[in-house]
């Protein structure tokens, strides 16, 4: 895998249709206080160990990915969660062509995404809690401190194996033999990995 050891060298080994719109993203970029580096293979942008931006291409687009893009005003839907359900806060701005770069709309984001950072902004991920408890499940919980104690040392991962494993049932029966079963491992503080060995 190619790895570049600049910015520059890192447009020069773009798609030779996007490095003008590169180019022109970079220099938005550097016209800030921000400092340049090579993370990821890409030239990243920020302060320290806090990264702002990224400048980046890939096969059918070009753009900047912003750290905590969420965060950032977007009233016309510009800016893209690039893997919803697993990022949470970055997004990207994506160009089709190097002509269609919006200099000023960048700057704009920037000197946005900037200002988050120096005031301390970040866009933290609400915890996942243990999903929908099946109402079987929640009504013994209900029913037994001992059992609601011991579910709740579980971690919220470990939690939602419990509830998907019982949501996942459509039979009353199976479901009544799921309940009584994950309330078993549950008080031996088993969980289905270790079930699963």
């Amino acid at each position: 895998m190619y790895k570049p050891t600049s910015a520059e060298d890192y447009i020069a080994h773009a798609p030779e249709h996007y490095q003008p719109g590169l180019t022109a993203m970079r220099e938005v970029l550097l016209d800030t206080d921000m400092e340049e580096s090579i993370k990821w293979n890409m030239p990243v942008y920020g302060f320290g160990k806090k990264n702002v931006a990224t400048l980046f291409h890939a096969k059918s687009y070009l753009g900047v990915w912003f750290t905590h893009g969420a965060l950032l005003a977007d009233p016309d839907g510009l800016l893209v969660n690039a893997s919803p359900g697993k990022t949470v806060g970055q997004r990207q701005q994506r160009i089709k062509d190097s002509e269609e770069v919006d200099v000023a709309l960048l700057r704009s984001f920037v000197a946005e995404a900037i200002r988050n950072q120096r005031d301390g902004l970040e866009f933290l991920p609400v915890p996942r809690g243990p999903g929908t408890i099946p109402p079987e499940l929640q009504n013994e919980l209900d029913a037994d401190a001992e059992l609601a104690a011991a579910f709740a040392k579980f971690t919220p991962y470990k939690q939602r194996e419990f509830c998907n494993s019982i949501n996942g049932v459509k039979r009353s029966e199976t479901k009544k033999r799921k309940v009584a079963q994950a309330i078993e491992m549950i008080l031996a503080g088993v969980g289905y990995a270790a079930k699963s060995r």
